[in-house]
């Protein structure tokens, strides 16, 4: 008996902690997005993230600077702008993503048209 007692416990505490914090709400961990710039591509970690809290990290590993925007693609939406990075260079922002899409780019003139753009999916 006192065996079930202790595992039960156990399974209480374990339990506990899966539970949803207020009116059937869980907590959603932030998803994080890996953004390397180089001459001339700029890559994303994962394609598609769900809406919520998305940490970005944007890493220069180009010969020249970079920076990124992130533009909505709905309409009026303004862009998020990550400041000028110098070579090696990273720079990292806590974002409240809505589902929609997404496009990233370099602003830098002629780098998106050389290929410094990607696409994101938020569901």
């Amino acid at each position: 008996m006192r065996v079930h007692r202790l595992i039960g416990a156990g399974l209480a505490a374990v339990g506990c902690s899966l539970l949803p914090t207020s009116a059937g709400a869980r907590v959603q961990s932030p998803t994080y997005v890996q953004v390397v710039e180089k001459e001339y591509s700029l890559t994303l970690s994962r394609l598609k993230v769900p809406h919520g809290t998305v940490i970005f990290q944007a890493i220069n590993f180009g010969m020249d600077n970079h920076d990124l925007v992130i533009q909505p693609d709905r309409k009026g939406a303004k862009p998020i702008t990550f400041k000028l990075m110098a070579p090696s260079e990273r720079v990292t922002k806590t974002l409240q993503l809505a589902a929609g899409r997404y496009t990233l780019s370099c602003s830098v003139p002629g780098h998106r048209q050389y290929g410094m753009v990607a696409r994101l999916s938020v569901s």
